[in-house]
């Protein structure tokens, strides 16, 4: 397809480009994964809008960082028995797309405990790393859990590094970042960060409760402690198989595929009825859902998938995407009626346009033989996954009458001409936090000196004081010295009159 190969000449141009220069300040390891790895060069790619120049600094400046930091030879053995028994930071659960759910419980973080810090900053790249090499790709929602914290909790060294990671070294790991139950003391703090970070990384914030927490994790997927159900213990960090994360939830589409004429596909055996095998529903369109903005970063019209009930019973129907941060879709799961037709609202957000076409919708539906009046999303959970119908359809964006893939180039070739290098949010949560330090010193700088200021005060009173008490001193011993002088003189005085 025409993206597909727009999006191969772009990975070619930047690959070679990252190959001709001098390799030593990289992992070989790295270096053999960006020589074989499309989709690990496509990541930088789709994270600078398809900008090859700062894709390059990306790549180049993230694989330095791997070298440094040792990624590659993370293991087990690299980890405190503290840690691997009783984690804070863990996977648990799954988004309502499937994406994993990774939760670090901010509480039990003790920015004073430099060591058990060091190890948390070396489990979070190691999660990550895993996370994005796992065979079947999945991003991740990120939960912190910031009930009951205070302020000996917020440790700005482990957050610079933290949003480091997800904007820099791994920036299309992240779907998600929900901050759970955030006490009122500490949202200053996190409105200052919030506001320190480009526009994606702010739109994937979320401050949630208990209650909104749960329009992007279902009730059964939360731990017991964050309001869910999810009784299971936390996985363990070391063993868990991330290629496997997806079993249950994940949808995923193969993108070398051709374009399937057949629009339904159901998991039953081959040897199944044709009624089995055939859709339980007529689903307009049948290959292509096509999108129309006016400029690449502006919002499309909405589009619809429409769906027609050809059955005698009551069938449920449920949308799920590849990219659900890229698109509104209202409803995502439903019932229809027999006979009936229903239509599911589809929009592309502003900012997607230029990587939708690489996205992919997938309808299931199931009929539902006796008469259902209940929670059709709590009915989902149940249905038997040979009994459900599968129809793919494909995105496409045409953007003033032509296909977005053709203003790809000229988009790039405009960004080459005027490089405004991307602020590095590590280095300005940095300078803020300098200036921070600079205006606490002034303060204890004044405030010693005004303190020095009181004490020269005191001392000076109080020699005032004693200089004072001395001349009075002084005065009353000259006083005395003049009575005792009069006191004769009177006397004789009042002795002439009887002589």
């Amino acid at each position: 397809m025409e993206d597909q190969v727009d999006e191969e000449s772009l990975i070619v141009q930047l690959r070679t480009a990252f190959l001709q220069q001098n390799l030593e300040p990289f992992d070989s390891r790295d270096v053999s994964k960006i020589r074989n790895d499309d989709r690990a060069v496509l990541a930088y790619l789709k994270n600078c809008r398809f900008n090859l120049e700062k894709s390059f600094n990306m790549m180049s400046e993230s694989l330095k960082w791997r070298k440094s930091f040792g990624v590659n030879d993370i293991s087990k053995t690299s980890f405190s028995e503290e840690l691997l028994t009783d984690p804070y930071l863990y996977f648990k659960g799954y988004g309502k797309h499937g994406e994993p759910l990774l939760i670090w419980d901010v509480r039990r973080h003790k920015k004073n405990n430099t060591a058990l810090n060091a190890e948390m900053k070396k489990l979070l790249a190691f999660l990550l790393d895993r996370r994005e090499g796992a065979k079947e790709y999945q991003k991740v929602i990120m939960l912190f859990n910031m009930s009951g914290c205070g302020l000996s909790n917020i440790d700005y060294d482990f957050i610079k590094y933290l949003i480091s990671l997800l904007t820099e070294y791994y920036p299309d790991i992240l779907d998600n970042l929900l901050v759970f139950e955030m006490p009122r003391l500490l949202s200053a703090a996190w409105t200052i960060i919030k506001n320190m970070l480009d526009e994606d990384s702010r739109d994937a914030i979320k401050f949630v409760n208990k209650s909104e927490v749960l329009e992007y994790v279902d009730k059964d997927q939360l731990p017991i402690s964050l309001g869910g159900t999810n009784e299971a213990a936390a996985a363990n960090v070391m063993e868990n198989d991330f290629q496997s994360l997806a079993d249950k939830k994940q949808v995923t589409f193969t993108q070398q595929s051709p374009p399937r004429r057949t629009t339904s596909t159901t998991s039953s055996d081959s040897k199944a009825s044709p009624e089995k095998n055939m859709s339980p529903l007529v689903i307009t369109p049948q290959e292509t859902l096509t999108f129309s903005v006016q400029q690449s970063n502006s919002e499309s019209l909405p589009q619809s998938i429409k769906m027609t009930n050809n059955r005698e019973v009551q069938v449920a129907y449920k949308v799920k995407t590849t990219a659900p941060e890229h698109y509104r879709v209202k409803p995502t799961v439903g019932l229809i009626e027999p006979g009936q037709e229903i239509e599911v609202s589809v929009q592309l957000t502003p900012g997607s346009a230029v990587t939708a076409s690489r996205d992919r919708f997938l309808v299931q539906c199931t009929p539902i033989t006796a008469p259902f009046k209940g929670d059709i999303t709590e009915y989902w959970r149940s249905v038997e996954q040979g009994k459900v119908t599968e129809h793919r359809l494909r995105c496409k964006v045409v953007m003033n009458g032509s296909p977005i893939e053709e203003k790809v180039d000229h988009l790039m070739n405009n960004s080459m001409h005027a490089i405004t290098p991307a602020p590095n949010v590590a280095d300005r949560l940095l300078a803020i936090e300098n200036k921070l330090k600079s205006i606490e010193q002034k303060a204890e700088a004044t405030h010693r000196q005004t303190r020095n200021t009181l004490v020269i005060i005191q001392i000076f009173l109080v020699v005032s004081l004693v200089y004072i008490s001395y001349l009075l001193y002084q005065e009353y011993n000259l006083l005395q010295e003049s009575i005792a002088a009069e006191a004769p003189a009177a006397q004789t005085e009042q002795l002439k009159p009887e002589l």
